[in-house]
């Protein structure tokens, strides 16, 4: 029998229990194999075995006001070889930090790793008493103000890690996905109910916590099984997961030195990001705060970003300075070489006869004059300028038309596919995604993540100003006077670093063109989100061109569909995604329409519940309109109060210090744009030591 089958045989005997914490027997965890890491830097030994912990919160009072919180349960679940070991609970913080430790000294490890679904919420609540028994955490990496991803103390030598963020789904979506053996028990604990840390659980609530970490060690053992990881080497974010494949398999071909030879300078990355937008996501403005009847159909794209990634040229090399280069030289050499620029408009205009979906972004332009807006898309300005691409270009070209135009900062680089061994795998996801639906419900969730994630490994930024917390205040600051050129040099001599930023730049530039080709196939086009257009009167024919010119890149690239079932699946085709027999817009991110399949009315309104918020509707489109509030108490939605003191007893015997209430909040529909075709345009603009074509 080998060491592993030895330990699964030991850890099998022990009976799961649910436990108070102080009733729990810790010897039992030294039964829990400490291993030693493996792979370059230091050599440790960690605790193999999973870990979550979970708080539960509450008001101290039914004041309407928002106020201090505390908590009044945690759980902490223990998992490994495929069995739980104990679920713990109680209720007060310095308990929970007791617990921690007491768990992180039983077992035989130096390292012991613990997760929390959604760290930056019980991190608020739980850091000053860490701190006040642990001192300062020796780690702390945020990904931004107010979400640490990663916590690490020194002694114990715990290290709190996200799950969130590895997930990409709440705990509820990722158990389901996944098919574990417990699932969360949603609607057993009542949020709104006055609870203190003296507070006896009831059946369902005992079971509501102890359900919430046993799901998460669960996923994550299923997650690392699949992966074939080890527990300290799971990757932090979901794009970690298939990070790690990209790079071993660049390895191989050379993919740093390649990276190298068209790796951008600090100035030309400054340029590149001014560059990058994200999805194109608009509603034409002559049917906002409408309801449209009929033939309302949604079109979107298969796998939109793998595809151009698959299809497309991309810049292959160094970016080059392009002296004196005007609009009509780009336009003319932009199937060739890719360019970024600075584009500068004399009082640009939408076409007469354009597409009512403009594509020049307010927010993206470096600075405009007396700018006609059209929920954040600009109908005419006095000035614009704006960093584009040429494919940018091209479609602003097909819209606008304007008095003088200039274009400065031009560079340019030879375009080319991308490399064949990193296509090779972009295909291999979609094909796993492709054949793993229906079948293992852990291979089909991690396979669409990695899909999923590829672009967003590209176009992730290469450096971030460095965020601190001050643990103090609990405020967060981000580091004056930090060199981020010094950073990025350093990024780039890393022989991980394979992958170039500017390719996630092109992505989404390919994308906006292909969503307005498809805009085009139909009559009236509504409403766009990224990758659907949602339109009346649609030219199947067009539709079937388009699909056809796919299925051709696809196969000129060297790849063709994934036959599944005996059916064909084509990336980047547009397939038909519901009909609606009535529609509303009230501008991007806000629409609602009644699908023909069922009757019902769908909403989708940012930061507003779905399903709940569409019951404020009372089945009446008409509703949906500019002025609408979604009320919190119907849909569930709630704001963050962030409240910062020293540790306290309070009035009622409970520990408190940092917290958040978690209010409901309404939501009030607004159109929020603004078009007036009779203002005037007009002002002095220089333009100093530039010539004016």
């Amino acid at each position: 029998m080998t060491l592993q089958e030895r330990q699964r045989s030991k850890i099998s005997k022990i009976e799961y229990c649910l436990k108070e914490y102080s009733e729990y027997d810790y010897t039992i965890l030294s039964e829990i194999q400490a291993k030693q890491t493996s792979g370059r830097g230091r050599k440790f030994l960690y605790n193999d075995c999973f870990i979550m912990l979970d708080t539960e919160t509450s008001r101290k009072d039914t004041d309407p006001l928002p106020g201090q919180n505390h908590i009044v349960a945690f759980t902490v679940s223990i998992r490994l070889c495929g069995h739980n070991i104990c679920t713990l609970y109680g209720r007060k913080p310095t308990e929970c930090i007791e617990c921690l430790e007491l768990v992180s000294r039983a077992m035989p490890g130096e390292v012991t790793y613990i997760y929390v679904h959604n760290l930056a919420y019980d991190w608020t609540f739980l850091y000053k008493f860490m701190i006040d028994k642990w001192g300062f955490p020796q780690k702390q990496l945020n990904i931004k103000p107010l979400y640490p991803l990663v916590v690490e103390f020194e002694d114990p030598h715990i290290i709190l890690k996200d799950s969130y963020i590895l997930a990409q789904r709440s705990l509820d979506k990722w158990g389901k996905d996944l098919n574990t053996e417990h699932q969360k028990a949603v609607g057993s604990w009542d949020y709104d109910a006055i609870r203190g840390q003296d507070h006896e659980f009831t059946d369902a609530e005992l079971e509501y916590i102890e359900h919430d970490t046993l799901v998460g060690v669960e996923c994550l053992d299923a997650l690392k099984k699949s992966l074939n990881k080890r527990v300290y080497s799971m990757p932090y974010t979901a794009t970690g997961i298939p990070r790690e494949a990209v790079r071993k398999i660049g390895k191989k071909h050379h993919a740093h030195e390649n990276f190298l030879a068209q790796a951008l300078t600090w100035d030309q990355l400054q340029k590149a990001e001014k560059c990058y937008h994200g999805g194109y996501t608009h509603a034409n403005r002559h049917f906002l705060n409408r309801t449209i009847t009929g033939d309302i159909k949604c079109y979107d794209f298969a796998s939109s970003y793998p595809f151009i990634m698959l299809t497309h040229k991309f810049p292959m090399e160094k970016f080059t300075p392009f002296r004196n280069c005007t609009i009509k030289e780009i336009l003319k050499l932009k199937d060739k070489y890719a360019f970024m620029f600075k584009c500068i408009l004399i009082k640009p205009s939408l076409k007469s006869d354009a597409v009512e979906m403009p594509a020049l972004q307010l927010s993206k332009c470096v600075k405009t004059i007396d700018a006609v807006t059209d929920n954040g898309r600009i109908l005419a300005a006095g000035f614009a300028e704006i960093y584009l691409t040429e494919i940018d270009l091209a479609i602003i070209a097909d819209q606008y038309e304007w008095d003088k135009a200039l274009c400065v900062e031009v560079e340019y680089a030879k375009k080319s596919y991308l490399p064949r061994w990193f296509r090779d795998y972009v295909f291999q996801c979609f094909e796993e995604k492709t054949t793993f639906k229906g079948g293992d419900p852990v291979l089909y969730a991690l396979a669409k993540s990695r899909l999923n994630s590829l672009y967003g490994m590209c176009c992730q930024h290469p450096v971030r100003p460095t965020i601190e917390q001050d643990y103090k205040t609990g405020e967060y600051h981000q580091i004056e006077n930090e060199d981020l050129s010094d950073t990025y040099r350093k990024y780039l001599n890393r022989f991980t670093s394979i992958l170039p930023y500017q390719w996630g730049v092109w992505v989404t530039a390919y994308a906006m063109q292909n969503l307005f080709i498809l805009g085009q196939c139909c009559k009236d086009w509504i409403y766009s989100d990224t990758d659907s257009v949602y339109g009346s009167s649609w030219d199947d024919r067009k539709v079937a061109y388009y699909n056809s010119k796919c299925q051709e890149l696809l196969k000129l690239a060297g790849y063709g569909p994934v036959r599944h079932n005996e059916r064909d699946y084509w990336l980047g085709v547009a397939e038909f995604d519901g009909e609606y027999s009535e529609f509303r817009t009230v501008g991007a991110k806000r629409y609602c329409g009644r699908s023909k399949e069922d009757g019902e009315l769908h909403i989708t309104v940012a930061g507003v519940p779905k399903k709940n918020g569409a019951k404020c509707l009372n089945d009446d489109i008409s509703r949906f309109t500019s002025g609408m509030i979604f009320d919190g108490e119907t849909t569930g939605k709630k704001t963050h109060f962030y409240f910062h003191s020293a540790i306290f007893i309070d009035e009622y015997g409970n520990e408190c210090a940092d917290s958040i209430d978690l209010r409901p909040c309404d939501y009030l529909l607004q159109s929020e744009y603004e078009f007036d075709w009779e203002k005037i345009l007009y002002e002095t603009i220089e333009v100093n030591n530039y010539e004016i074509l």
